[in-house]
């Protein structure tokens, strides 16, 4: 528990602002791409996601915030966008879960190891009676057999002298009373011998509330470690009990990766990641250039064919793009990521069929973020 809370003190603490593109990444990777399996919106290499990163960038530069931001591709895509449960309504069980369980389980603990007895109440003077009639009662059913050692001799007197005042018609209430504490007294030290035998046995068993409090102490610590792994790890701009994605890596910058790809030139992956970079830094030319000579080493990748084009449409340079965007609407024609890059290269081009590109991938994609300036372009209001 005490891990937990310093947990949450580190996730409370004021931090440095974050950049736009921090906290655009803060966001988009809480968000599942829309065209995509299993990757969210700061993963994807899909054009709509692409797209959903610029509109996440310029609502943060109206203002609006990250919950806001959120709130809004809820509204047209429903809760399965968001890769972590929304922490209120349905969700929010998602989060209470394993605290109530944690506490739930406390809760149990404490009450174990403060059970009532099944005994009633003792009075003062239960102290001497229920002892001394749980050794009699004991003793006749055969359960209590005194050994040979100085506890058992004096517990096996005082039993004989008891049990003969109990005889006694003659006794009065006196005798028994002192029959009483001498036995309880006995009765107590044969157990306290008892007891301090079985723990110098090694073999003896562990007593059940050390053995309790050791599991609750083990179980709060992992607890509190998860709580406050899980809170300190939120995402930039995010509220301590907000959706608490995992901080991504900082991305490596275009210089480090020119680096790499010039020492690895026939590597198409380090030309891809460098296209990628200069893409995300609008760096459109440079960008078309990496993505060339990823394409000239695996001339099959669709895929960076694909951001190819949406970079030529991005930097004004859309009927360059045509030919291969067609190539890539005859092997997908369904692909919503595909028409609408190929829909933008038509429109810049002139291409009279741009229309009924773009009008196809509406049809597809009715909510995508694109769709607004598509309808835009096509005076759809």
């Amino acid at each position: 528990m005490v891990l937990a809370v310093l947990g949450l003190l580190r996730a409370a603490a004021p931090q440095n602002s974050p950049s736009i593109p921090e906290q655009v990444q803060a966001v988009a990777v809480g968000l599942r791409c829309p065209t995509c399996q299993g990757q969210s919106v700061a993963d994807s290499a899909s054009v709509l996601a692409a797209s959903s990163r610029q509109v996440i960038e310029d609502q943060l530069r109206a203002g609006r915030t990250p919950d806001q931001i959120r709130q809004y591709f809820v509204d047209r895509y429903g809760e399965e966008v968001l890769l972590s449960p929304d922490p209120s309504g349905v969700g929010l069980l998602a989060w209470l879960l394993p605290a109530l369980a944690v506490a739930a389980g406390g809760i149990v603990a404490w009450r174990w190891l403060h059970r009532p007895r099944s005994a009633p109440e003792r009075t003062a003077g239960d102290a001497v009676v229920v002892p001394a009639r749980e050794a009699l009662a004991a003793h006749r059913a055969g359960g209590l057999v005194p050994d040979g050692s100085p506890a058992g001799e004096s517990l096996r007197k005082a039993l004989d002298v008891r049990l003969a005042a109990e005889e006694d018609d003659s006794a009065d209430t006196e005798a028994l009373a002192r029959a009483d504490r001498r036995l309880a007294a006995a009765f107590g030290r044969y157990r306290a011998r008892e007891t301090s035998a079985r723990v110098r046995d090694p073999g003896a068993v562990l007593p059940r509330r050390a053995v309790t409090a050791g599991a609750a102490v083990v179980l709060l610590t992992l607890a509190g470690v998860g709580v406050g792994t899980a809170m300190g790890n939120r995402g930039a701009g995010d509220p301590v009990t907000g959706d608490v994605p995992v901080a991504a890596e900082p991305a490596p910058g275009v210089a480090a990766l020119r680096a790499e790809a010039e020492a690895r030139p026939q590597d198409p992956a380090a030309w891809l990641a460098l296209g990628r970079a200069l893409d995300r830094a609008r760096q459109f030319d440079p960008a078309v250039e990496a993505y060339d000579r990823a394409l000239a080493l695996q001339p099959a990748a669709d895929d960076v064919a694909l951001l190819r084009g949406n970079v030529l449409v991005r930097a004004g340079r859309g009927a360059e793009a045509v030919p291969t965007m067609r190539e890539l609407a005859g092997r997908y024609p369904d692909d919503p990521d595909v028409l609408l890059v190929l829909g933008l290269a038509q429109e810049a081009a002139g291409a009279p069929e741009a229309t009924d590109t773009l009008r196809r991938f509406l049809e597809l994609a009715p909510d995508s973020p694109a769709a607004p300036g598509v309808r835009a372009l096509l005076g759809d209001g």
